[in-house]
């Protein structure tokens, strides 16, 4: 059975991630904002408030998956291993 050991983790690598978990965030309300304040004139205000809710709930899976696969890669997960 082959085991998994941790994996460095470097400060260029927790840069690159501080990074994209600032710009994901950043990109994604800035889109929801313009959609909202442009495209979405014939919208109510619950359905624009709506839109940016959703913008809310995208961003945290999107955070969630960015650091639970690279934690995962490093083997910083807790998780058991399968058994062959």
């Amino acid at each position: 059975m082959a085991r998994i050991t941790k994996a460095a983790v470097s400060r260029g690598e927790i840069l690159w991630m501080s990074v994209i978990s600032i710009l994901i965030p950043a990109m994604l309300l800035i889109g929801s904002l313009i959609y909202v304040a442009f495209y979405a004139a014939g919208y109510g205000i619950f359905q624009k408030i709506v839109i940016i809710i959703v913008a809310f709930i995208v961003i945290g899976v999107a955070e969630a998956l960015l650091w639970m696969i690279w934690a995962g890669r490093k083997g910083l997960m807790s998780w058991s291993q399968p058994k062959y």
